[in-house]
């Protein structure tokens, strides 16, 4: 039987696919600092800060859909295979664009084989090493008592926080940060479905205004004490982001669990695999056509967060009518 699809979860896509666009749109403000105003510095700050739940938000939904299947040996290497032939070509798009277009060379091209082309596509790295090691969590979450279950999450949020303060630990950390995501999705959601989120509602957006507020402060303070943009306090890693995404997820799942479904939504999810791999292209368009610290980022980061996303939309709806190609969007 054909499992239901969590209307929710097209939802929290659509949401985060926007989100990951106006990041980029926004860094592109936050490395002006010192060129632009601060009001506007500010403002790509808060913009930057409150979108960075949108790639745990993806890896949430994965661990939440994966953990919960019943293990197919078939699918797990179609998997597999999809995200490496993704890589390969992604990471190919991106050396032939660049080269062609922004006229960037590569001296060492055999690190393509092991780092990203674009630093956006390191999500494809992280969530093909979850994909492989998914039988193994599925395992561990599965049979562990609820203690060790517990162990293991606080274990996570300790070394989360203590990555934040050790460059050295965050390097080898990352990975496993990234793998408590791709876990408590599954945890999360559950809970979500059997409680009543909506008594909660109030006080999830009050904690994420008071962690955003509190990253915001720390990257502003930090920023011009190093005469920089300075952006650790708004990692993925971090607690202020962590707890964040969780608040985020459960307002998601827990609101719109039972919602009606929407067609525009719905299509808008299935497009925000592809809209994630080719919006850097327009990113690099608009950056390179138009000034973006002559606008105000009050202004910029939504206008061209805006022509970015119809831009990729529409790009990606064509190419998924292309039935070579409609499996690698």
């Amino acid at each position: 039987m054909k499992k239901e699809r969590e209307f929710a979860f097209d939802i929290a896509r659509t949401i985060a696919m926007i989100m990951v666009i106006m990041i980029h749109v926004s860094n592109v403000y936050s490395r002006s600092f010192g060129i632009i105003g601060n009001k506007s510095f500010i403002i790509s700050l808060i913009f930057n800060t409150i979108c960075r739940v949108s790639v745990p938000i993806f890896l949430m939904i994965s661990g939440a859909l994966l953990l919960d299947r019943k293990f197919q040996l078939p699918k797990y290497w179609k998997r597999i295979a999809k995200f490496i032939l993704l890589i390969v070509i992604w990471d190919s798009i991106y050396l032939i664009w660049e080269y062609f277009y922004l006229g960037t060379t590569y001296d060492q091209l055999n690190r393509l084989l092991f780092e990203p082309l674009r630093a956006h596509l390191w999500f494809l790295y992280t969530i093909l090493i979850l994909y492989i090691i998914q039988p193994l969590l599925r395992i561990i979450m599965n049979k562990s008592k609820k203690s060790i279950k517990i162990l293991l999450l606080l274990v996570w949020i300790f070394f989360s926080t203590a990555s934040m303060l050790n460059h050295t630990l965050a390097e080898y950390f990352t990975i496993f940060s990234y793998m408590g995501f791709f876990i408590i999705g599954k945890y999360l959601y559950e809970f979500a479905k059997t409680k009543d989120i909506k008594k909660y509602n109030i006080s999830l957006v009050i904690s994420m205004i008071v962690l955003f507020t509190i990253s915001i402060v720390l990257n502003y303070q930090s920023s011009h004490k190093y005469n920089m943009f300075y952006n650790l306090y708004f990692a993925y890693r971090t607690p202020f982001i962590m707890f964040s995404s969780f608040a985020f997820f459960l307002l998601l799942v827990g609101n719109y669990h039972k919602a009606k479904e929407n067609s525009i939504i719905m299509k808008c999810s299935d497009l925000s695999l592809g809209v994630y791999l080719i919006h850097g292209i327009f990113l690099d368009i608009t950056v390179k056509t138009f000034i973006y610290q002559a606008i105000s980022s009050l202004l910029g980061i939504p206008l061209f967060t805006f022509i970015i996303l119809i831009e990729s939309l529409i790009f990606v709806s064509i190419l998924k009518k292309i039935v070579i190609i409609k499996e690698l969007l």
